[in-house]
C-alpha cells in the first residue's frame, strides 16, 4: 500500500510541476493537452514533414541597423519557416578596413544553400552578419557557414557593397 501511495504522489507532483506556467525551456502540458500548439513554446507549430531548409539572405533582406549594414544572413528553417537552430558563421578572410558584427534576428530568405526552397521570399530568423565602417572599393569577405543538425558547411565570398 505504501509503495502505491509513493508512486501516486510522485506522478501527481510531476503532473502539477508540468502544468505550471512554462518558462523559455518549460513544458506547456496543460495547454498542449487542451489543443494549443507548441508543447515547449507557444509560437512553435510542429511541421508535418521533416525537410529542413538552409536559407541565406543578402543586403536587401533586412535594413541596416545600429550594428551596421547587413551583408549576409543564414538560417536553418523547418517546413513552416520557423527557426530550427542557428548556423554558426566564421570569418575566414576578415575585412581590411571595417569590422564584422554577428547577431540573431529576422530577415527575408533570398537564397538557398540546400534542403527545401519553400521559405524563399518569406521572413525567417537566423544569424545575421553586419559590416561596420567604410568598405574599401571591391572589398571581399569570406564567411564559413556551419548549419546545425546535419553538419553541412558552406563557404561564401561576399563583396561588400
Amino acid at each position: 500500500m505504501s509503495r502505491n501511495s509513493i508512486f501516486t504522489g510522485a506522478v501527481c507532483a510531476l503532473v502539477l510541476f508540468a502544468c505550471g506556467q512554462a518558462n523559455a525551456q518549460g513544458v506547456r502540458l496543460k495547454q498542449w493537452l487542451s489543443g494549443e500548439p507548441g508543447l515547449f513554446s507557444p509560437d512553435y507549430v510542429t511541421p508535418s514533414e521533416d525537410v529542413p531548409g538552409y536559407v541565406t539572405g543578402d543586403p536587401s533582406s533586412a535594413p541596416s541597423s545600429r550594428h551596421g549594414k547587413l551583408i549576409f544572413a543564414a538560417a536553418t528553417v523547418d517546413q513552416r519557416c520557423q527557426q530550427d537552430g542557428s548556423p554558426r558563421v566564421s570569418v575566414l578572410a576578415p575585412p581590411r578596413a571595417g569590422r564584422i558584427k554577428v547577431d540573431l534576428g529576422g530577415f527575408v530568405a533570398t537564397g538557398i544553400d540546400g534542403g527545401s526552397a519553400f521559405c524563399l521570399g518569406r521572413p525567417v530568423r537566423g544569424t545575421r552578419v553586419f559590416y561596420v565602417g567604410r568598405p574599401a572599393r571591391g572589398e571581399q569577405i569570406v564567411l564559413r557557414v556551419a548549419y546545425p543538425h546535419k553538419g553541412l558547411t558552406y563557404d561564401h565570398v561576399i563583396t561588400v557593397p
